[in-house]
């Protein structure tokens, strides 16, 4: 009886394998079983759940899904290409494909949820298929504190984000990835990586290349906290939209290391983006830089913790001339002429921020590497052709009626007409370079940017990759809250100043009572009211935007109890 009952299991489970090794399935491709889904339909169908599930799509294989499987919310589940190799830098046959299945009208459908804890490797993610057809995201959870891991896939095509929407405290670890053509929606923002709209737990992002895209790529929005960000060791080049989205306080323990950026985040910045960018443009109307923090109510409770170093930077002179140069002639786009270049490490604020030692002893600024393009082995057409079809999208999309995309980097002999399934393989270029000031100029002695293009020193880098992070962990020392009780009535002087157009009030209220923070003009009429409340005996700081206010000298007045003081302020625009 029990031999029957597991050979009738067995053989419901064989109906889509090829061949099966202890708690591994070969799983049969859309060719090899005559029908689409047959990943979706295994992993449903699977009922021998080992301790770890792994599911092996071989070389060339194509694996369209209609639905959505699901993986096991007990065990970990695997699914993953047969080759171990690194994908940048290897030869062979095309790794097995993942796409969303071919639909009424060409539209793409399908991708894959967690379950609880999910490994992706090996793969070429296609999030479109064959007819042409796009999917809004391609990976997903089922609950919240799910785990999703994607490991040495290509991921190409998309409206929106690989993943878009997360439930809360998901854990999201990408590590050497090749990203490529995210050409997104008819929507500048539209193209990137990550979106989410809840807090999240954690997002790491590790020797992982990103080329030719379109929106804005991680984004890590405000009053939606992460508890740790990790960009190490990662290569961006030819982005058009935002990097990351982190201006806000509430992404505090963050780190941006050993990382290569060159020709990003060329979107201009105007005042009429706040429109129709809402939620994607600084918070007090700056440029946004790579790094762009924020000390609002969340920074220091979060622990005001930030460590940029070790990494490069470079821009073509061909896009400080036209960008936003262009922007600023004749009638203006939508009517602004007020255009600014997006293309700095960081803004004003955030600099002055990781000057202040005393308030924010935990944000460490290191080393920027500028003015060196690297001498890549191979970039094809990315610095030509490519750059000026990058170019001329960010400069036409600031236009609010704008509906194109960003055209997709591909060979000549693989064209998306012809097939839209296939990513370029090999894959065409090689970042990898000589320059001797380049090769030791990350932590420990190791090149910047992502190691794949170093298969040698990759090897001794994984060797002391845990150091590593260890290293930069301690350069992220939780900054300790102030004290629960404090001694004294404090007003301190804002910071900056002067400013333009926002500057940070710091004051201490020693005793729990109504307290009142207001702004007033030279006359000593009342210019705003920051604060007019109960309040507990605490350390507070908070941000005076003066936008539409004129330069000049203004007060500002503390009062609570019996307690009051005021300090001079200039706004210098």
């Amino acid at each position: 009886m029990v031999v029957l009952l597991m050979t009738s299991a067995f053989a419901q489970d064989m109906t889509y394998v090829l061949k099966q090794g202890h708690d591994t399935l070969w799983v049969k491709d859309d060719v090899d079983y005559g029908a689409q889904n047959t990943l979706y339909s295994l992993m449903v169908s699977d009922s021998m759940s080992p301790a770890d599930r792994v599911y092996v799509l071989h070389n060339l294989g194509i694996y369209s899904i209609i639905n959505n499987p699901t993986g096991s919310a007990t065990h970990r589940t695997v699914i993953m290409g047969e080759s171990d190799s690194l994908i940048k830098t290897r030869t062979g046959d095309a790794p097995p494909i993942l796409q969303g299945a071919i639909v009424q009208g060409g539209n793409t459908t399908g991708g894959i949820n967690s379950g609880g804890d999910l490994l992706v490797k090996n793969c070429d993610v296609e999030i479109g298929n064959s007819a042409g057809g796009e999917g809004w995201g391609f990976f997903g959870f089922s609950g919240a504190s799910e785990r999703i891991e994607i490991d040495n896939c290509i991921m190409e095509h998309n409206l929106w984000t690989v993943i878009g929407g997360p439930p809360a405290k998901e854990s999201m670890f990408f590590k050497n990835d090749y990203f490529v053509n995210l050409d997104g929606y008819t929507c500048r923002r539209n193209g990137g990586v990550l979106d989410f709209f809840t807090g999240e737990d954690t997002i790491f992002v590790e020797n992982c290349t990103t080329v030719n895209t379109q929106g804005s790529l991680w984004k890590t929005r405000p009053n939606l906290p992460v508890t740790r960000v990790v960009f190490n060791h990662n290569d961006f080049i030819d982005c058009a939209g935002f990097i990351f989205m982190n201006s806000a306080g509430d992404h505090a323990n963050y780190s941006v290391t050993n990382n290569v950026f060159v020709n990003v985040q060329l979107q201009g910045f105007a005042p009429v983006l706040e429109a129709n960018d809402v939620g994607e443009v600084d918070v007090d109307s700056l440029p946004m830089g790579l790094v762009n923090l924020k000390p609002d109510s969340m920074f220091l409770a979060n622990g005001a913790s930030f460590v940029a170093d070790k990494n490069l930077v470079f821009w073509d002179a061909s896009l400080a001339a036209a960008i936003p140069s262009s922007l600023n002639s004749g009638s203006g786009v939508d009517g602004e002429k007020t255009w600014v270049s997006q293309m700095i490490t960081m803004n004003t604020r955030t600099a002055n921020l990781f000057a202040d030692k005393v308030h924010y002893p935990n944000l460490h600024n290191g080393t920027w590497i500028t003015g060196t393009l690297p001498t890549f082995k191979n970039t094809d057409v990315l610095f030509t052709t490519q750059l000026t079809t990058l170019k001329n999208y960010a400069i036409a999309a600031v236009d609010t009626g704008y509906t194109g995309t960003l055209t997709s980097y591909r060979q000549p002999g693989n064209k998306e007409s012809d097939y839209y399934t296939y990513a370029d393989w090999p894959i065409p270029i090689n970042l990898s370079y000589t320059d001797a000031s380049l090769l030791n100029a990350g932590l420990g002695g190791f090149p910047v940017g992502d190691l794949n293009w170093f298969p040698t020193q990759y090897a001794s880098w994984q060797a002391q990759e845990a150091g590593e992070l260890a290293t930069i962990g301690n350069l992220m020392a939780v900054h300790e809250a102030p004290q629960q009780v404090p001694q004294a009535f404090q007003l301190e002087q804002n910071y900056p100043n002067p400013f333009n157009p926002s500057t940070d009030i710091r004051y201490t209220i020693a005793k729990a009572g109504n307290v009142t923070l207001k702004v007033y003009n030279l006359l000593g009429q009342e210019i705003a009211t920051l604060v007019n409340g109960y309040q507990a005996a605490n350390t507070y700081t908070v941000n005076f935007n003066a936008t539409n206010l004129a330069s000049g000298v203004y007060l500002y007045e503390l009062r609570t109890g019996n307690n009051e003081v005021a300090k001079k302020m200039i706004l210098m625009k």
